[in-house]
């Protein structure tokens, strides 16, 4: 189990203010990759993700069968009509001093990097394990990051499962390609 004190601030920075992940669960050699809403819980030693998903979906089967998941998730960004410095076929016109200002801007402030974490999926059963499963729904719930209406769509329902996922390796990877592993 990789210790939180492992994780980089700006892996953690990044766990707490991003809205989806992209999960990668697979069964029979056969990966799947779904876009998710989470919400980031640090429970003592552990960084858990957690996440909800209806139990007839392919990610959910696949966790049941195969607990092993990887989680992809960066601060990349794309600016429509923009491309990259040294392309200079597709060229757009620049709108104005305004626009180019912004778009400079931004792109030199964020530290584009993309995350990738191993983990361990378990589901909580509802009867089961009541008091953890009312406890993670609530946090999950309650994230000022998830759409409120589309979160009780996925949350609430008795039909979906609530799933924790421990993180257990980290991997981060900047633009120029530079590589480091927690």
């Amino acid at each position: 189990m990789l210790p939180h004190d492992q994780l980089p601030d700006s892996v953690l920075n990044l766990l707490k203010s991003s809205r989806f992940i992209h999960l990668a669960t697979c069964l029979n050699n056969k990966p799947h990759v779904s876009l998710m809403n989470y919400t980031f819980f640090r429970k003592g030693q552990e960084d858990i993700i957690i996440i909800t998903t209806p139990k007839r979906t392919t990610k959910y089967q696949n966790m049941e069968s195969n607990p092993n998941v990887s989680i992809l998730i960066h601060d990349w960004i794309s600016v429509k009509g923009t491309k990259a410095p040294n392309d200079q076929e597709n060229v757009p016109e620049r709108r104005n001093s305004l626009f180019e200002l912004l778009a400079n801007f931004n792109k030199s402030e964020i530290s584009r990097v993309s995350v990738m974490l191993d983990g361990k999926a378990s589901i909580i059963d509802r009867e089961a394990n009541a008091d953890d499963f009312n406890f993670y729904k609530s946090l999950h719930l309650n994230n000022p990051m998830i759409d409120q209406n589309q979160a009780k769509n996925y949350i609430e329902c008795a039909d979906n499962a609530l799933i924790l996922i421990k993180i257990e390796g980290c991997k981060v990877t900047d633009t120029d390609n530079n590589v480091e592993e927690y």
